[in-house]
C-alpha cells in the first residue's frame, strides 16, 4: 500500500498549484498530507475500487499474502532507518570543521533517532524527546509556522552558510521519508489506524528541531519555547 506524504504533495502544489487532488483507491494519504489540503482549500477525490462482475471488490498484488507482504515492509523500513543514521553521521561529520557545536547538536540528535529505531525494533516506545531543555510540546509549538517558510532552493545553496542549510535540509527531507514507510508497515487495514503512531510522532518532534536549527541558521530570530 502506497502512501501520498506532505512533502510529495507540497512538491506537487509549488510546481503547479492545483484545486484539486485525485486518489486512488489503492492509495492512502498521510494525516499530515490530508492537512495540507485542508489548509488550502484542495478537494480530495476519492476513486472507487475497481468492482469484479459480481460486485465483490478486486484486490491487487495477490501474489503475495499479508504477512509477507508486512514482513518486506518491516525490513525495508529497517534498512531506510539503518540509512538514515549513518547520514546523521555524515551530515555531523560534514559539519564538524565549519560549526562544531552545531555539529555536535546533530550527534545528539543522532542519539534521538537511535532511539526510535531501537524502540521500532523491540517493540516498545520511544522515550520522549527533551532537547535544548525543551520538552516535544514547546519544540512543536516553535517549529509549527517555520515549515512554510523554509521552502529550500537554490538560492540558499549560495549563501555563505548554504551548506550547512542545505545539508540540514536534505537530513530533514530524508527523515519525511519514514512516516509512509512506517504506515505501510504498521497500518491497520480494519481499524484505519497505525499501530505505531508513536514512532511518526517521536520522528516529527526530530523533524522539527532540524527546522528550527535551519531557521537559526538562515538568520530567523530565535525560538521561543
Amino acid at each position: 500500500m502506497k502512501f501520498i506524504t506532505e512533502m510529495e504533495l507540497r512538491d506537487l502544489y509549488q510546481k503547479e498549484p492545483f484545486t484539486t487532488y485525485s486518489l486512488e483507491s489503492s492509495i492512502k494519504i498521510t494525516p499530515g498530507a490530508r492537512q495540507f489540503l485542508v489548509d488550502r482549500g484542495i478537494k480530495l477525490v476519492q476513486h472507487q475500487e475497481a468492482q469484479s462482475n459480481d460486485g465483490i471488490s478486486v484486490r491487487r498484488n495477490k501474489g503475495m499474502g499479508d504477512q509477507g507482504l508486512k514482513s518486506c515492509c518491516i525490513q525495508r523500513l529497517r534498512s531506510m532507518m539503518d540509512t538514515l543514521e549513518s547520514l546523521f553521521l555524515l551530515v555531523a561529520a560534514e559539519l564538524m570543521s565549519g560549526d562544531a557545536m552545531l555539529a555536535e547538536e546533530v550527534i545528539e540528535l543522532e542519539k534521538c533517532f537511535r532511539n526510535v529505531k531501537n524502540a521500532e525494533l523491540q517493540g516498545f516506545p520511544p522515550d520522549p524527546i527533551k532537547f535544548w531543555d525543551w520538552s516535544e510540546e514547546e519544540i512543536k509549538n516553535c517549529a509549527d509556522n517555520l515549515v512554510k517558510l523554509l521552502e529550500i532552493n537554490e538560492f540558499h545553496s549560495r549563501l555563505a552558510n548554504g551548506k550547512t542549510v542545505t545539508l540540514l535540509n536534505y537530513l530533514r527531507t530524508s527523515l519525511s521519508e519514514l512516516e509512509p514507510a512506517i504506515l505501510e508497515a504498521y497500518w491497520l487495514e480494519e481499524q484505519e489506524v497505525c499501530s505505531r503512531q508513536d514512532l511518526i510522532e517521536t520522528v516529527g518532534v526530530i523533524i522539527n528541531i532540524l527546522c528550527i536549527m535551519m531557521w537559526k541558521c538562515l538568520g530567523g530570530q530565535k525560538c521561543k519555547p
